[in-house]
């Protein structure tokens, strides 16, 4: 079985980055420099979270594969208990 790579940051602490420079910057206490070198590392952390849920979307989808056909619906908060189009069930 492989192994997970325990150098990639978990998805979580990226999110906790960005909120921690984002929490920074909008306090206005920083020097420029500072605040420049805050937001490279907060953009940084972002697109880092971004390509783990890109992999996370493409396992939900390998894993929700039906007959040959992904069964794929648009993830809505306020809709989350309707069945999936055509009424085909993920699981």
């Amino acid at each position: 079985m492989a192994k997970k790579k325990t150098d990639e940051p978990r998805f979580e602490d990226l999110v906790s980055q960005v909120e921690q420079a984002l929490e920074q910057l909008d306090s206005g206490d920083l020097p420029l420099e500072d605040a420049l070198k805050r937001y490279e590392d907060g953009v940084a952390a972002l697109r880092q979270a971004f390509g783990i849920l890109k992999k996370a979307e493409k396992k939900v989808q390998l894993l929700s594969e039906r007959d040959g056909e992904l069964a794929t619906k648009d993830f809505d908060v306020e809709d989350d208990e309707e069945e999936p189009a055509d009424n085909k069930k993920l699981f």
